[in-house]
C-alpha cells in the first residue's frame, strides 16, 4: 500500500446470512447418537469439516465400496459409449454378480451401472480388464489415483472389493473419495439412479440399487454399500438439504442404515452455512479534490456450527493513488468465523483511475524556480 497509515475497521457480525436454520428460536441440546462401528465418519462435502467420528483413521477392509474408486477411474480413463467384451476370467468372478457371460457385449456405461446399482464383481473386473489390461495394473491405477485425492492410509489389489489382506482403507479416506466423486456428474447421476433396465435382447438386465438409504431417506444423493463375512457391513452415503451436503461413512457397522439416518439428523441440526455478503466502501484519491472511488470484496460462503458468529475486519489506506486499473487489490477483508481466521479477501478497487498528465517542460522549470526562489503559494 502507498503512503499513509492502514485504517483497521471492524465491522461485527453485520454481513452474515444464515442459508439455512431457525434463527429465531434457540436451538435445543443435539446430542450425538451413538455409532458400533469399526470406524465411522461425518463429513461435510465442500469444506470436508469432520462433524462426526471415531476410529476414521483405522485401517479397515472396504469391501465393494471399493466400486467407488473403480466408478471413478473407469469414468476418467474410458468413454461411456466404449464396447466391452466380456473375458472369461471376468464371467467366473466370484460374489456379487451381474450373470455376465463370456464374450457378451456390453458398453462401459451399461457395465458401471451393473457395478454401481447390483454392485457385481463380474462388472468390476470386465472394466478393470478393458481399461488396463488385467487387474493388477488396474489396482495401480486405483493407488494413483487415490494418492491424488490425499487418501493416505489406502492401498488397493482390486477393483471389487474381495477380501485381500493388502487391500486396505479408512472411513476418513472413502470420505474424501465419494466427496471428490460426486463432483464428477457422470459419477453423481450414476450413484442417484434407483432403477435402471440397460443392455439389449439377451443382455438385457434390470438393477434396483442396493443403497436403501436412496429409497427411505429425504436428500440421499448415493453412495455404495459393501459387505464381506471379514469386512462386515459397510456403508458410504452422501445426503444434500438446504444447500449443504453431508457424507457418512461406515466400517463394519451392522446397523448402518440406522447409524447414517440417524448422523445425518444430527448433522443437518449442528451445522450450519452462512453466507459473508461482503464489503463495500469508498476511500479517496490522493492530490484529487472531492473524488472517491469505490473499493470491494466479494461475499463467501462459511460452514459454522448452528451459534457460530461470523466477523470481519478491513483493512484499506488512507488514501488511493493513481493509477489504478478496475480490479486493483488495494486492501483485504479478514473474515472470521467464531474468532478465527476463516479466510483473507483481497479489497478490490470498483474502477479505473488514470495517470493525471504531467506539465511540459517550460512548466516544470517554472515550478522549479519558484519553488526554489519562495515563490510558491
Amino acid at each position: 500500500m502507498k503512503k499513509g497509515i492502514a485504517v483497521l475497521l471492524t465491522l461485527w457480525t453485520l454481513f452474515f446470512l444464515p442459508i439455512f436454520g431457525n434463527p429465531g428460536r434457540a436451538s435445543p441440546v443435539i446430542l450425538r447418537p451413538s455409532v458400533y462401528a469399526g470406524g465411522y465418519v461425518l463429513l461435510e462435502k465442500e469444506d470436508r469439516l469432520k462433524i462426526a467420528g471415531e476410529n476414521e483413521h483405522l485401517s479397515l477392509s472396504p469391501a465393494s465400496t471399493t466400486k467407488i474408486m473403480t466408478c471413478l477411474v473407469v469414468l476418467e480413463q474410458a468413454d461411456l459409449n466404449e464396447d466391452v467384451v466380456v473375458s472369461e476370467n471376468a464371467s467366473l468372478t466370484e460374489g456379487s454378480s451381474a450373470y455376465l457371460r463370456k464374450g457378451e457385449h456390453l458398453t462401459v456405461k451399461e457395465l458401471l451401472y451393473c457395478l454401481m446399482l447390483a454392485s457385481a464383481n463380474d462388472a468390476a473386473t470386465a472394466l478393470a480388464e478393458h481399461v488396463a489390461g488385467s487387474i493388477e495394473d488396474f489396482a495401480a491405477m486405483m493407488n494413483e489415483k487415490a494418492r491424488s485425492l490425499g487418501m493416505k492410509n489406502t492401498h488397493f489389489t482390486n477393483p471389487h472389493g474381495l477380501d485381500d489382506e493388502e487391500h486396505r482403507t479408512t472411513a476418513y479416506d472413502l470420505a474424501i473419495l465419494a466427496c471428490s466423486a460426486l463432483d464428477n456428474p457422470d459419477f453423481a447421476k450414476i450413484a442417484a439412479t434407483k432403477y435402471i433396465t440397460v443392455g439389449k435382447e439377451e443382455s438385457r438386465r434390470t438393477l434396483t440399487n442396493h443403497n436403501r438409504l436412496l429409497f427411505s431417506l429425504k436428500g440421499c444423493i448415493g453412495v455404495k454399500t459393501g459387505y464381506t463375512m471379514h469386512s462386515g457391513r459397510c456403508l458410504v452415503s452422501a445426503c444434500r438439504r438446504n444447500g449443504t451436503t453431508l457424507v457418512c461413512v461406515t466400517l463394519n457397522c451392522r446397523n448402518d442404515w440406522e447409524s447414517h439416518t440417524n448422523l445425518y439428523a444430527y448433522g443437518f441440526d449442528t451445522v450450519r452455512r452462512f453466507f459473508f455478503e461482503g464489503v463495500t466502501l469508498s476511500l479517496p484519491m490522493a492530490n484529487a479534490e472531492q473524488r472517491k472511488i469505490e473499493v470491494y470484496s466479494e461475499g463467501l460462503s462459511l460452514l459454522g456450527s448452528s451459534d457460530s458468529r461470523v466477523t470481519s475486519r478491513i483493512y484499506a489506506p488512507e488514501c488511493l493513488y493513481p493509477p489504478l486499473s478496475e480490479g486493483s487489490v488495494v486492501g483485504q477483508v479478514e473474515v472470521y468465523l467464531d474468532g478465527k481466521l476463516y479466510r483473507t479477501l483481497p479489497l478490490l478497487s470498483a474502477e479505473q483511475v488514470e495517470e493525471p498528465p504531467q506539465p511540459g517542460l517550460w512548466r516544470r522549470l517554472l515550478l522549479f524556480l519558484r519553488s526554489l526562489f519562495g515563490l510558491d503559494g
